[in-house]
């Protein structure tokens, strides 16, 4: 959503991941979450950089943008019978 907005938009997105990617990655590097709990993945995976880490949240955040663009869709018809049917529900 906030992509929508250029320049400004944008740097309120990239700090909204930022601030997002460091509990992350804090628990994910730091604290070996991502060694302990997946040690299948490969080895560049389990210990990521920041940076990756900010890039693969705002990845993320785009591709559901593009993948899921509203989870409610609300559509409204104007046309004549509608409005003669509010009309005369008005009147009544």
């Amino acid at each position: 959503m906030m992509y929508g907005i250029p320049v400004v938009g944008w740097f309120m997105a990239f700090c909204y991941h930022v601030s997002l990617a460091i509990p992350f990655w804090f628990c994910w590097s730091v604290c070996n979450l991502g060694t302990k709990y997946f040690g299948f993945l490969p080895a560049h995976w389990q210990d990521i950089s920041f940076w990756n880490c900010v890039g693969l949240f705002i990845v993320i955040s785009i591709a559901k943008s593009v993948i899921v663009p509203s989870l409610a869709s609300v559509s409204q018809i104007n046309n004549e019978k509608t409005k003669m049917d509010n009309e005369k529900t008005k009147t009544n």
